[in-house]
């Protein structure tokens, strides 16, 4: 886990205050929690980076989030909480939501557990408010509603990968994800077959490939040197 920062000027009308910034990026495998200047809390997922300030100032709390994250927002009605991402930005005034939202992945993702958060986007005409137990996907240009399925995907908090009656092939890209790994598959019959079951992160991505192929005929060669899994 790396934690740097980086110092940027602000400008009012009376002089120019340094703020300081920090970064903590999260390596692929790995996972970490942290709690904000405001007592926000705060669990980043593998091969995530949240930027965010040593002290809010007056008026918002504002962060920045490539990746994946869990966030428990400190009420504040007067400072709102706002996390931007590559696609769309969250606005809350204190609640409990998951957010997922690379930049190399042309998906954004949220799930609001609890409280109310507001959405906008520069492709999105009006604000959007999202009410508790509301999932939001937006994919290849197109947003969908949804109620939030199984709670269990949320704990990748406790360090396990879990996986509800979802296709193989969409296991098979968080795994690319969430260990930083090149998967290169052949177009085989069981990438269309679901599969669940719960695996704990530090077992890496061996231990998800091997039960799977207790149920489903395939093979892999993994290569150190290039990062690459070869699955045919």
């Amino acid at each position: 886990i790396l934690l740097g920062g980086n110092i940027l000027l602000q400008k009012d009308d009376r002089k120019e205050l340094p703020l300081l910034y920090q970064t903590l990026y999260v390596p692929a495998g790995q996972r970490a929690e942290l709690i904000l200047p405001d007592s926000t809390k705060v669990w980043l997922n593998a091969h995530s980076k949240l930027i965010y300030p040593v002290s809010f100032k007056e008026g918002t709390r504002q962060v920045e989030l490539d990746g994946e994250a869990y966030f428990e927002v400190s009420h504040n009605v007067d400072k709102p909480f706002i996390v931007r991402t590559k696609s769309m930005n969250v606005k809350v005034l204190g609640t409990e939501f998951n957010v997922s939202a690379y930049s190399g992945v042309e998906e954004f993702n949220i799930s609001l557990l609890r409280g109310s958060v507001e959405l906008s986007a520069p492709d999105l005409s009006r604000k959007y408010r999202m009410t508790a137990g509301e999932q939001i996907l937006y994919r290849e240009g197109k947003y969908s509603s949804a109620r939030i399925g199984s709670m269990d995907y949320f704990k990748w908090k406790e360090g396990l990968l879990c996986f509800n009656n979802q296709p193989i092939h969409m296991i098979i890209d968080k795994l690319r994800l969430y260990y930083d790994i090149r998967i290169e598959v052949a177009d085989l019959p069981f990438l269309k077959e679901r599969y669940s079951g719960k695996f704990r992160v530090k077992d890496g991505v061996e231990q998800v490939l091997k039960v799977l192929q207790l149920e489903h005929k395939f093979t892999y060669v993994k290569d150190n040197e290039l990062n690459l899994i070869t699955i045919k």
